[in-house]
């Protein structure tokens, strides 16, 4: 497929940088020097307040810490910074050998207000304009996914998507940066420490300062448009997920269930996500 460039209303996350970056040959002029034709969406202004501090690095732009009277640190209450612009680009494809056979790897670059991340798109098949595909999207867990981590079932989902989509002849993968539901790796490292000292992982978000996810979807909602799909079934136990993408129009049809079995180490963080975030999970 062509160079495509796609441009949706939503939150995204990352690094920023001021250099010029090379893409598909040309020359990127930083977004804060270059004026932007118009896109295809609304992009909906979320209310920035004043006299925000930024809590980065993954949460930067979508949440900020405004600091009442009294309050300080890890006491300062999150609030939504406005959304400017966003933008997604296609920047090329692969097919990809693995031990579970070939498949099709579309890499992407993703904008907000500058900010860029590189989500993929894992497709076994042919997917285009085809109607209840089944998806996954699915946040980079470094922990479970490089270092075989047992705190949580982010690898075996995962595993479980993959082996999925090629049982099923065809389908998506949609792997995104968002580490630790968005707070990135080094926070998530830090909420570690503190579930060690007794916190589930919704009160370590908490104790950091961060909302209890800080995920965002828009570029899902691109890449799903990009490559046509009229509707899809989506591989998850998260029916905030479900919402979201449907807030941003995609249509989601149906869920397919992603359980894993619990191990004796994770139990209690997959028990906190059923309680306290409504994951489907009644096998637990």
């Amino acid at each position: 497929m062509a160079d495509t460039r796609i441009a949706s209303p939503a939150l995204s996350i990352c690094s920023s940088s001021s250099s010029t970056r090379a893409h598909n040959g040309r020359t990127r002029i930083p977004m804060a020097a270059r004026s932007h034709r118009s896109r295809p969406f609304v992009v909906h202004a979320l209310g920035v307040q004043p006299g925000l501090s930024s809590v980065g690095p993954n949460c930067k732009l979508v949440y900020t810490k405004k600091c009442l009277e009294g309050q300080e640190g890890d006491a300062c209450t999150p609030v939504v910074e406005e959304i400017l612009e966003t933008q997604t680009d296609f920047i090329a494809e692969t097919l990809l050998p693995t031990h579970r056979g070939d498949y099709r790897v579309r890499a992407y670059r993703h904008w907000v207000n500058g900010w860029p991340t590189e989500p993929l798109a894992i497709i076994y098949g042919d997917v285009e304009g085809l109607a209840e595909v089944p998806v996954r999207v699915h946040d980079a867990c470094f922990t479970s996914e490089v270092l075989g981590s047992m705190k949580c079932d982010c690898s075996e989902q995962l595993d479980l998507a993959l082996e999925y989509i090629q049982e099923a002849g065809s389908g998506m993968v949609v792997y995104l940066q968002q580490e630790g539901r968005g707070i990135g790796l080094a926070n998530k490292i830090s909420a570690y420490a503190r579930q060690e000292k007794g916190l589930d992982t919704v009160d370590a978000n908490r104790a950091l300062g961060f909302p209890d996810d800080c995920r965002e979807y828009s570029a899902v909602a691109n890449m799903l448009k990009d490559l046509n799909l009229q509707s899809i079934r989506l591989m998850t136990n998260n029916p905030m997920k479900m919402k979201k993408l449907a807030e941003l129009g995609v249509n989601v049809v149906g869920r397919i269930p992603c359980i894993i079995k619990s191990n004796d180490v994770n139990d209690g963080y997959l028990k906190a996500k059923a309680d306290r975030m409504d994951h489907m999970l009644d096998h637990l």
